[in-house]
């Protein structure tokens, strides 16, 4: 199990370079060091949130990540199954898969053809989330990968403030 404190990392990375993650968010060197793949041939994102009660850190509804897109068309057929992603995730809520939730503190191995959605926060949490995309799916950026923010979704029906 890792003990990162959650409350002390930026916000995340954007489509970093496994080296470049390292020096920005050394904290998580540990964790890296147990991926099933080799890193280099992956792009890095972390999101780091700090949740309330019924907020979701990723999208709420079934969707599927990295799919082409053509004119905002989502193009199925341009997707590359054969190409490995990565997610791992510190603790609750956990990301549902169709068959079923993520274990937390492991890597799960999935494509561009798992649909997954996010489920909302049953109490106030920090919330660490690790994801790796095969390079030939999405190339790293040259600069700036750090995150600015880390968006979250609501509820409007169940929004309190």
């Amino acid at each position: 199990m890792f003990e990162i404190d959650w409350s002390k990392q930026h916000c995340g990375v954007h489509q970093a370079r496994a080296g470049d993650l390292r020096i920005a968010m050394p904290d998580l060197r540990p964790l890296l060091d147990t991926f099933p793949d080799e890193p280099e041939k992956f792009t890095w994102d972390v999101k780091v949130h700090m949740l309330m009660p019924l907020q979701f850190p990723c999208i709420p509804n079934w969707h599927r990540d990295f799919v082409p897109r053509i004119d905002g068309i989502q193009r199925f057929e341009l997707c590359r199954p054969e190409l490995p992603m990565y997610c791992w995730v510190s603790g609750p809520p956990l990301t549902q898969f169709k068959h079923g939730f993520l274990q937390p503190q492991k890597w799960h191995r999935f494509t561009q053809m798992d649909e997954h959605r996010g489920v909302p926060a049953a109490e106030f949490c920090w919330r660490g989330f690790v994801r790796a995309v095969h390079r030939e799916i999405q190339a790293p950026k040259d600069e700036a990968i750090l995150r600015r923010h880390s968006q979250v979704y609501l509820n409007a029906d169940s929004y309190q403030w």
